[in-house]
């Protein structure tokens, strides 16, 4: 495998269209989600927006937001 097959596979598999086809449904997609910190989340986010996936930026957005709270609250 040359390297430009490999670096095409890589940006497959990172490809947000292409990624949340690995998913079952939106409960997979959180746990996958709690695997990241808030800052890794926030870069899934960008992504899927350049990528349109609105739906996605939303869940997204909201765990964010629910780690968030839950970190305000311990302090």
């Amino acid at each position: 495998m040359d390297p430009d097959e490999l670096e095409r596979m890589y940006i497959d598999l990172i490809n947000p269209r292409v990624l949340i086809e690995h998913f079952e449904d939106e409960d997979d997609f959180i746990d996958w989600l709690r695997i990241g910190t808030v800052e890794e989340m926030g870069w899934a986010l960008k992504a899927f927006e350049k990528e349109e996936l609105y739906t996605y930026c939303a869940i997204i957005k909201r765990e964010m937001e629910d780690i968030n709270n839950f970190i305000n609250e311990q302090n």
